[in-house]
């Protein structure tokens, strides 16, 4: 019995197959710094709201900031105590980068001077960078008690080749007077282990540290796993070859990539709350 085949309406002999090409999603542009000012506001409320939705962010162990778009020598912080669950965009304490003093605050609240007194130091020391988010979630506080570096055992683990460092205690305890060892220990990475306390993450828009902080949480709980079963059973990871790491953070190492990450997470409060410019 003959089999019939049905022909393929885009593939001729001799020519190569038609490739359907979809637009490729990307971060929204803006009309001026005014509405996006708006927009980006609403951002950081609702990445408060994605921290909370994680289970995260029980008393002050979480601190997320934003840079002003309109003026980028200011940053927009949480209230220190405010529920980051209920969090909204009039919550929002306006912050001088160079000195912290408050700008605009229409809460009765205040804000975490010693946490974002880091993340002053990396936004002096980084003008690309817009958002910065740091925490004291469970796996992320019990790597930084270990001197380890984070390896290349799995995928994800590639996305923070080289661009992951640590920060020690006395430097982050001393943020306010010494912000220049901050940046110095960044250097040009998306972050830092926080010794003994969690991990700092960072980029240019509030969606990539995000997707960043909810990465590395679950690398700090696969590592620590990992190193666990070896130590029990002997013998020794198996890490990712050094040409593969490098392939893999060369396609998946973009801040479009960690934003296009970041994406399930905001569309969850998008229908939860009416979109950043509502809240």
């Amino acid at each position: 019995m003959a089999i019939e085949v049905e022909a393929n309406p885009d593939y001729s002999t001799g020519e190569k197959p038609k490739v359907r090409r979809f637009r490729r999603a990307a971060p929204p542009t803006f009309p001026d710094a005014q509405t996006e000012k708006v927009y980006r506001r609403g951002r950081l409320a609702m990445a408060c709201r994605v921290v909370a939705a994680q289970g995260w962010g029980i008393g002050c162990s979480m601190q997320l900031s934003s840079r002003d778009p309109l003026d980028p020598t200011t940053i927009w912080v949480h209230p220190a105590g405010k529920a980051l669950a209920a969090m909204k965009s009039s919550d929002l304490i306006q912050v001088k980068i160079s000195t912290g003093e408050v700008v605009e605050n229409d809460s009765e609240w205040g804000y975490d001077l010693n946490a974002v007194a880091i993340h002053r130091a990396i936004y002096q020391a980084r003008p690309e960078i817009g958002a910065v988010i740091q925490g004291n979630t469970p796996h992320a506080r019990s790597f930084s008690m270990q001197n380890r570096p984070l390896e290349m055992i799995v995928q994800d683990s590639c996305t923070f080749y080289n661009k992951f460092n640590r920060l020690p205690f006395s430097v982050g305890q001393n943020a306010l007077d010494n912000p220049q060892a901050v940046s110095d220990c960044l250097k040009d990475g998306k972050g830092f282990v926080m010794e003994n306390r969690g991990i700092l993450l960072c980029g240019a828009t509030i969606e990539c540290p995000i997707s960043y902080y909810i990465r590395m949480e679950s690398l700090c709980q696969i590592q620590l796993l990992a190193e666990a079963a070896v130590k029990g059973r002997g013998g020794d990871l198996v890490r990712v070859g050094e040409q593969e790491v490098q392939f893999t953070f060369d396609n998946s190492g973009s801040e479009h990539h960690a934003w296009l990450m970041a994406m399930p997470y905001f569309a969850r409060q998008d229908k939860l709350t009416g979109g950043a410019t509502v809240i």
